[in-house]
């Protein structure tokens, strides 16, 4: 099987790790080919990190798009309706991911940093996050969306802890799903645009 011996595989060890993607959905076998499923890059990302790498090391890997899609996978995950690269046309502007949940918006801006930005870089995103959020809440799609209110979010990469910039929650996708569990309790202290 010329396939394992450029994975430099065992050819039985590579067909239980191809029926496995398979069985995840993530790849499919069609006679001698492997097809890889759309969205397969994020599929694998959220399958290793199941298998116990961690996500911020994972999100390495992934492009800027990818990022966005694996923040997606997580809204998903949590029950909300997702939106991804939401426009507003008056202002034009747009938002990277959108979820939606109870009457409740986020507006997550992803940011896929490959290094450290600093607080004053971060602030400034910060406000403009801010300001797509107001337009939002303003706009007629908020309500067709079952929207009463906004939180503004950032997703990065890279940080050690959540910030709070202008009442904005900065925080490390690999503490993203721990964010979203503790949400209604931050309520006082995080930013919301109604």
């Amino acid at each position: 099987m010329e396939m394992a011996s450029r994975c430099g595989l065992d050819p039985e060890a590579l067909l239980e790790a191809l029926r496995f993607l398979e069985v995840e959905n993530i790849a499919r076998i069609d006679g001698k080919k492997v097809r890889f499923e759309k969205g397969s890059r994020v599929l694998s990302s959220v399958l290793t990190v199941k298998l116990g790498s961690s996500i911020e090391e994972v999100s390495k890997f992934l492009s800027w798009k990818d990022f966005e899609e694996l923040v997606s996978f997580v809204m998903a995950s949590n029950n909300y309706r997702v939106y991804r690269n939401f426009r507003l046309k008056h202002p034009r502007m747009e938002i990277d991911v959108l979820a939606v949940r109870d009457m409740r918006g986020l507006a997550i801006d992803c940011k896929h940093w490959h290094h450290t930005v600093g607080l004053s870089g971060i602030s400034k995103v910060a406000r403009a996050q801010i300001k797509r959020s107001e337009e939002l809440v303003k706009s007629e799609k908020a309500g067709r969306l079952g929207m009463s209110y906004a939180i503004p979010l950032i997703v990065t990469l890279y940080s050690e802890r959540v910030i709070l910039l202008d009442g904005v929650p900065v925080v490390p996708i690999d503490k993203f799903s721990g964010l979203l569990n503790e949400l209604d309790g931050m309520l006082d202290t995080i930013l919301i645009i109604r």
